[in-house]
């Protein structure tokens, strides 16, 4: 395929379109999500213990990287305005202030990672069985964030460029790395042995991008010949993350929260929650990449002075990803019992795993949505609404829920699930509100 070919999306079929961008994606998605699912077979190898460890580490990390996440969307839609609007040179310029920006933050976040590790994982829940297993397993992973994140930050711009190509390969050498080197690294070493497959294999997966990008075999081209901080762009990328960084890092923080209440109930229990969410991830795939055909489609047709088109981009986008999510949540919870068995040897483990799955599935319906939605408002620059709407459904609704469901009402962990599912609930529901107003045609970055 040659990189440099790049579709307009502001002319033509939708469908069309939209299915050029998703494939790649949805591959894409999978080979990056196929990593958390393979990790989490060979740390059952190793027992609910590491299970547990691995999970409070990545709760720690999914909190400390919304601004990673942050810098990815804002730079995504910044460089989508650029693209659009048929302006390679700003385009060019908006990716390399991105991957300062990008390179910094994690390597500043590894750092913190690595000074406070121990109160960090306190605070995740970690106790006296549980931490010194945490710390072995998090001190390689904090150490090796820029590797970690980069695959994922940069590919999400290169995808608002309209290449998702890109992120597909790359991806794909970090997860075909990955499927050799973890079980050699995991029957070596063990927890650690873990860790430094992720970290080994998405450091290939970066270099690989960075360097597609500085060849300019890419839509956008990352110039050393001109590398300089700029910083008035700079400043419009850190305008449309500063919101971001709260939208972001919202649903990681209660995630964080909600698994130092679980915690409490025992590693067989953390250890379900982990399996629960690696298989949701795993299973929405189909969804979640359809959806991620959904901040260049929005972003690049408002650049080419075509809202009606981006709105009708969303529909058809959130029509498919609604239908494709609701097939496999259908099938996942008819097939649970005999899924978490490949993830645990555990009884109690299997037992907890299969209802927690059964009782999130309607939830992670409503997730789908927001999903679609959350993309469309952020690719048109508006991080503002979803932050807002994130605030109000996670840290208003969800977690005072499942703290009071879960221990004074008595529902027991339970109560945890109810919450997540009306949380879920209320945000798709404010999210289509908020998306029908269409304030986001208007929005200029």
């Amino acid at each position: 395929m040659n990189l440099n070919h790049q579709r307009d999306i502001s002319q033509g079929s939708l469908a069309r379109n939209i299915w050029g961008l998703a494939w790649p994606i949805t591959v894409s998605q999978a080979l990056f999500l196929l990593p958390g699912v393979y990790d989490a077979l060979w740390l059952g190898q190793l027992g609910p213990g590491a299970q547990a460890a691995a999970e409070l580490t990545m709760s720690v990390r999914f909190v400390m990287i919304s601004v990673l996440m942050a810098l990815s969307l804002a730079s995504g839609a910044v460089v989508a305005r650029y693209v659009g609007a048929k302006d390679q040179d700003g385009a060019n310029l908006a990716v390399l202030q991105a991957v300062i920006l990008m390179v910094t933050a994690a390597g500043s976040l590894g750092l913190a990672g690595l000074a406070f590790a121990r109160p960090l994982l306190t605070l995740a829940g970690a106790d006296a069985t549980t931490l010194p297993l945490a710390l072995r397993y998090a001190r390689i992973i904090f150490a090796g964030l820029i590797a970690m994140e980069m695959v994922p930050s940069l590919g999400f711009t290169i995808n608002a460029a309209g290449a998702p190509s890109v992120m597909l390969r790359m991806t794909l050498l970090s997860t075909g790395t990955l499927l050799v080197a973890e079980p050699l690294l995991v029957r070596w070493m063990g927890l650690e042995g873990a860790a430094l497959a992720l970290i080994g294999s998405n450091g290939l997966g970066m270099l690989w991008g960075l360097a597609v990008l500085i060849a300019g075999r890419a839509p956008v081209r990352l110039d050393l010949h001109n590398l300089r901080l700029d910083l008035p762009m700079m400043g419009r990328i850190l305008r449309v993350a500063l919101p971001a960084v709260v939208q972001r890092g919202t649903p990681n923080l209660t995630m964080s929260f909600l698994t130092r209440l679980i915690s409490s109930y025992g590693a067989p229990m953390l250890a379900a929650w982990m399996i629960a969410r690696r298989t949701f991830a795993f299973v929405l795939i189909p969804s979640v990449g359809v959806s991620g055909a959904t901040p260049a489609m929005v972003g690049q047709n408002l650049g080419a002075a075509q809202p009606e088109r981006a709105a009708r981009s969303v529909s058809l986008i959130a029509r498919a990803a609604l239908l494709v999510g609701g097939c496999v949540l259908g099938l996942l919870a008819f097939f649970a019992p005999q899924i978490v068995t490949l993830f645990s040897r555990d009884a109690e483990t299997i037992a907890a795993s299969t209802h927690v799955i059964r009782f999130l599935s309607i939830g992670q319906f409503c997730f789908v949505l927001s999903c679609v939605l959350d993309a469309a408002q952020s690719g048109a620059g508006d991080t503002l609404s979803p932050m807002i709407i994130n605030l109000i459904a996670l840290w208003l609704i969800q977690v005072p829920l499942a703290y009071l469901l879960s221990q004074p009402v008595g529902l027991g962990v339970d109560g945890i699930w109810l919450a997540l599912v009306l949380g879920w609930a209320l945000q798709s529901a404010l999210m289509l509100l908020r998306f029908r107003q269409g304030r986001w045609k208007l929005k200029r970055i």
